[in-house]
């Protein structure tokens, strides 16, 4: 083979014809002169269908094994998708429900608030009243004092049972410009 070069036409071949045993075989390119002009026949040029039917061997078990491998891990990457794919799901719904929860808890936060809020105004209003109150307490009291008089200088057990009748008299004795007047209906004596 000095210098001379075969084409070959494969153009109607398909890789699964040359390992399956197809009739097709590989032509010589018709429109090549010099590849016409020889003949099959020749040692090298069987050979050289060898070396290529070789080549094209190796590509394709080359291809079978691509394809069987990425076969193997497209299974893999659905298992594996599917096993994310029911994590996210989780995630997703665990997310949804803590979102639910956060809201039924702000929604009641603000009306915990607002109760807060309302004690508050009338815990101000309570202390309000109650120093009012107190006031009015702390003013009963001295006015209770004020009441209650003290006689020095009466000897004890003159009164007999009734003290009201006792004062009255005392009282008549010792101011005179008060006059006669009706002393039962105008002291309250308890």
């Amino acid at each position: 083979m000095s210098g001379r070069t075969l084409r070959w036409d494969y153009s109607g071949i398909s890789l699964a014809d040359t390992f399956t045993g197809g009739n097709k075989t590989p032509t010589k390119d018709k429109t090549d002169p010099e590849a016409a002009a020889g003949s099959i026949g020749n040692s090298g040029d069987a050979h050289a269908m060898g070396t290529e039917t070789g080549i094209l061997q190796s590509i394709y078990s080359s291809i079978k094994e691509l394809q069987t491998e990425t076969r193997i891990e497209s299974r893999r990457a659905r298992v594996a998708t599917k096993r994310l794919q029911g994590s996210v799901r989780k995630v997703v719904k665990s997310c949804m429900e803590i979102e639910a929860k956060l809201c039924s808890m702000e929604d009641r936060i603000v009306a915990v608030e607002d109760d807060i809020d309302t004690l508050k105004e009338q815990n101000t209003a309570r202390e309000g009243q109650l120093t009012d109150v107190m006031w009015k307490i702390e003013d009963l009291e001295n006015r209770q004092r004020r009441n209650n008089l003290r006689f020095l200088g009466i000897p004890e057990g003159l009164e007999g049972d009734n003290i009201q009748a006792y004062m009255v008299v005392l009282l008549r004795g010792a101011f005179p410009e008060l006059g006669n007047r009706d002393w039962d209906n105008e002291c309250i004596m308890t």
